[in-house]
């Protein structure tokens, strides 16, 4: 373990602070506390503060002043480029070994790490890489030379199955920490229910007493608010009007000192909200998975520079994206959690200026995600061939965000009660302190809605499609023969359009039989053609014994 600040630990503390990160002071108390217990290291530290309140400096300083070399656990591989570029601009020694890496590159890192005096402060890995068999030699010879400062465990809450981003691989961590019992272990998050606090205390064999630093969830610059697609007439357009409201004037060069994030659940409506939008007037680009590297970095750094004041992106964008000046998060689609929620709003008003949140709620979103959780839920249990209590965290915090959604209350006293916290004074900060009548009305008008539908749906006699089948009983899914069937998002089924061709196909061909029995006439002629694969489509087939066409 390398050596540490005695008690000119915290002139040394401060003085990195300003010469080598460029901060004239801490963000607050907590943080610059948390920062000297991880110094000090004579505990195992547990911090829990909101996105955006500085956690990063809470490791990243220590480990500076710190001789040795930190080993920084982080789930993603883009978050982990994100914090090491950040740190090469302040000119700090920061490297990561993982699959992507080249190999010359990840010979040069292997080197350094083996040397004498290695000049790597930072070293960023996966929870993957943490368990391999490159990183097991290297983590033993750091070890035995006394070179293993510090080990930090970011994004914590991906080590407890009660979390909103289970990662299994991070239970693995628990083996590498019992290698290492004597090396001070830092684990952070900005979400930890008591449950999820306890399962990472747990798992990372924290040892007691642990010095833990916790800030309430509340954040008084943020708006929450919640409106109901089904009841908006035009939900893109009130979307505009809320993007151009959050962003304020343009400045004298053109710009909004501002910009936002809409977040969507899908690639699709990733496209389609960023194309709503600029046709109306609101520059936004797309950002998901389905696009190449290169365009992601060019949409991520005109966002970042301003140029493109709103990107719309699915949920994976904007951790560790350190930008002060959101102005909004608008959640087009609800998250799967209200732990996921409270994390990707947090990534608005970072500078402590008023900024606002908004879910964009529909009972149709929530349906389509209620049911894949509950799937995922069913081949987890499936695979294990048990149950466990943890199996239903999922379900638990998404019910929690529909409760968010749908209940009246102060919304900032909802995710309060989520995680353990005292009620905050909310100060209008939401809209059902700032004008309960009008969620009232809104929560009425959403009921009114599904009695009509109700309604209606009773009074609709059910109409039975040429095979008999009644196709209300067959809700949802993509269109077939008079029936309904399920089909996955990006399912490579029929279109609708070839599957409404074939449907006036047979209408057409029902009738005129129907017409030619009507009229007594006999029926010639009467042929389906058969699918292409179709074993009796030759009346001379053979694989079916005794069976032919006409049988």
């Amino acid at each position: 373990m390398g050596s540490r600040a005695g008690a000119a630990g915290p002139d040394r503390l401060r003085s990195a602070l300003v010469h080598v990160f460029g901060f004239q002071s801490f963000r607050s108390e907590r943080q610059e506390s948390a920062a000297r217990a991880v110094l000090r290291g004579d505990k195992d530290v547990f911090i829990c503060i909101p996105t955006g309140a500085g956690k990063s400096l809470c490791y990243q300083l220590p480990a500076v002043i710190t001789e040795g070399v930190t080993i920084v656990i982080s789930p993603l591989i883009a978050l982990i480029q994100d914090q090491i570029e950040h740190l090469h601009i302040l000119k700090i020694q920061a490297r990561s070994l993982n699959s992507k890496l080249p190999l010359e590159e990840r010979k040069m890192v292997l080197s350094d790490l083996q040397s004498k005096k290695p000049s790597i402060k930072l070293l960023y890995i996966t929870p993957e890489m943490a368990a391999s068999s490159t990183m097991g030699p290297v983590i033993n010879s750091l070890l035995t030379r006394k070179l293993l400062a510090y080990l930090v465990v970011d994004e914590a809450h991906c080590v407890s199955q009660w979390g909103h981003d289970f990662r299994p691989d991070y239970l693995k961590l628990g083996i590498l920490r019992s290698k290492a019992p004597d090396v001070p272990c830092i684990a952070l998050t900005a979400t930890a229910p008591k449950q999820v606090q306890e399962d990472i205390i747990a798992s990372l064999q924290l040892k007691e007493p642990i010095a833990i630093f916790k800030s309430p969830c509340f954040r008084a610059n943020l708006f929450y608010d919640v409106l109901f697609k089904e009841i908006l007439n035009e939900p893109y357009v009130n979307l505009k009007g809320f993007c151009e409201q959050a962003l304020g004037k343009k400045n004298s060069s053109g710009k909004f000192s501002g910009c936002g994030i809409v977040y969507c659940r899908t690639r699709d409506s990733c496209q389609e909200v960023a194309e709503e939008l600029t046709q109306r007037g609101v520059d936004a680009k797309a950002y998901h998975a389905g696009l190449k590297n290169s365009e992601r970095t060019t949409v991520q750094q005109e966002w970042m520079e301003g140029k493109v004041p709103v990107i719309v992106a699915t949920i994976s964008f904007g951790m560790g994206v350190d930008k002060a000046n959101v102005r909004f998060v608008a959640h087009w689609n609800i998250a799967k959690s209200m732990a996921a929620y409270y994390q990707e709003s947090g990534r608005a008003g970072r500078d402590g200026k008023p900024s606002f949140c908004r879910v964009y709620y529909s009972r149709t979103d929530r349906d389509n995600i209620n049911f894949l959780i509950k799937k995922e839920i069913a081949e987890i249990q499936s695979k294990r061939g048990c149950v466990k209590n943890s199996d239903k965290s999922s379900m638990v915090g998404f019910e929690a965000l529909v409760s968010f959604c749908q209940q009246p209350g102060c919304r900032h006293a909802t995710i309060a009660r989520y995680f353990g916290d005292e009620i905050p004074v909310c100060n209008r900060a939401c809209d059902h302190c700032k004008n309960p009548d009008i969620v009232m009305k809104q929560l009425d008008s959403l009921q009114r809605l599904d009695i009509s539908k109700a309604q209606a749906s009773a009074t609709k006699p059910s109409v039975a499609g040429p095979f008999g089948y009644i196709s209300d009983l067959y809700e949802g899914g993509k269109k077939g023969y008079g029936f309904e069937r399920y089909g996955n998002e990006d399912g490579d089924s029929e279109s609708d359009g070839e599957s409404e061709r074939r449907k006036k196909e047979w209408n057409v061909f029902f009738q005129k039989q129907m017409k030619l029995r009507k009229n007594g006439e006999p029926v010639k002629d009467i042929f389906v053609p058969p699918e292409p694969d179709c074993p009796l489509r030759d009346a001379a087939n053979q694989k079916i014994p005794k069976l032919s066409v006409k049988g």
